[in-house]
């Protein structure tokens, strides 16, 4: 009895490691001026990328964007990538955000991230990037 509760407790926290994360990084805009601030959400991630550089314009009414994601790994990455949109007050604007677009990072390259504004209400944005487990998963009833 004394050895069943770390036993399990030990099976518990093995469960927890196999499964893949779904947080990452993410950079956002804020009121027509950059935070460029980085929210890290997975450390391990955090420190395999880097956004260098944030440029938006305007193009028929519609805000434009372009991140430059940077690899800071030798190793492949296999990420998604979604860019959310707000209005002038903050508000998500629902309905219109891009879905998860796969995205492969070789070994310190770079790539741009490109996002067109769904309505001219979308003023701001926010780009979230995460990893793809490339495990192959079971789902057990």
């Amino acid at each position: 009895m004394k050895y069943t509760l770390p036993l399990v407790a030990a099976l518990m926290l093995g469960a927890c490691a196999s499964q893949p994360d779904t947080s990452g990084i993410s950079v956002e805009q804020s009121k027509n001026t950059f935070n460029e601030q980085l929210h890290v959400d997975n450390p391990a991630l955090g420190e395999k990328l880097a956004i260098t550089d944030v440029k938006t314009r305007q193009t028929n009414q519609l805000t434009d964007v372009v991140v430059t994601l940077s690899s800071q790994y030798k190793k492949s990455q296999y990420l998604q990538y979604q860019f959310n949109w707000y209005d002038k007050d903050g508000f998500v604007i629902k309905g219109n955000h891009s879905p998860w677009q796969a995205l492969t990072l070789f070994g310190f390259s770079k790539t741009q991230l490109a996002g067109l504004a769904p309505t001219p209400d979308a003023v701001t944005f926010s780009l979230a990037v995460r990893e793809v487990s490339t495990d192959a998963q079971e789902f057990k009833e």
